[in-house]
């Protein structure tokens, strides 16, 4: 596997990691506010603030395995099937609108 791809996957695997622990933080400290009865949007947002915050110094210490994520990354590459290439959509054509038959005025 590429250098650049194993580190795109670490990545990509980090920030999930975030992205879960931040989702766990906010909803049982909104939990835990409106069990208090603390319910307000000021409070909502620096929930969601500090959850953020804490998350992102909590990844930060979580150590990726990079021998797992090469070898998950290997076996979903083998066992996705190929793929046809994306056919191009065929153009648009307008439509012309029908003609309208001319009536003529009647002379008598």
């Amino acid at each position: 596997m590429k250098k650049d791809k194993l580190k795109s996957l670490v990545k990509s695997a980090k920030k999930n990691t975030t992205k879960t622990i931040q989702a766990s933080l906010t909803a049982q400290l909104k939990d835990a506010a409106e069990k208090l009865g603390i319910t307000s949007k000021t409070i909502t947002k620096e929930i969601e603030k500090s959850a953020k915050k804490l998350a992102k110094k909590l990844s930060a210490e979580i150590k990726v395995d990079k021998v797992a994520i090469a070898a998950t990354a290997e076996t979903a590459a083998v066992a996705a099937p190929a793929t046809e290439p994306a056919k191009p959509a065929a153009p648009k054509v307008a439509k012309a609108a029908p003609a309208k038959p001319k009536t003529e005025k009647a002379t008598v």
